[in-house]
């Protein structure tokens, strides 16, 4: 079960819930309906069980925005293979974001 736990104006976390444990979650900004894709966590042992697909389409479906932007680590395979599933498209780098790894920009649409 995913519940929205509403942080402030413009910030917000998706919960993903076993009970009362959180598998997983998705922290998001939203300002002037540009969602900011802030944090995407599921536990360790918890993953490759489509929970982070299931937070993202959660966010996608349900949230006002004219497009959604991200950032990812340009080693992160698993994320990438995610976002971009997911729609996103690459759109900027950011060289030696992540130290000596390059932070890959993406964005979905609406």
């Amino acid at each position: 079960m995913i519940e929205k736990e509403i942080l402030s104006d413009t910030d917000s976390i998706y919960n993903y819930m076993d009970g009362e444990k959180v598998l997983g979650y998705l922290e998001i900004r939203n300002v002037d309906n540009v969602i900011d894709i802030m944090n995407l966590y599921v536990n360790e042992e918890n993953r490759h069980k489509g929970i982070a697909t299931s937070l993202m389409n959660e966010v996608i479906e349900k949230e006002e925005y004219s497009r959604i932007m991200l950032e990812v680590n340009e080693n992160n395979n698993e994320a990438l293979r995610l976002y971009n599933k997911l729609g996103f498209k690459e759109i900027s780098l950011r060289e030696r974001y992540y130290g000596e790894d390059t932070a890959i920009i993406m964005e979905k649409v609406k």
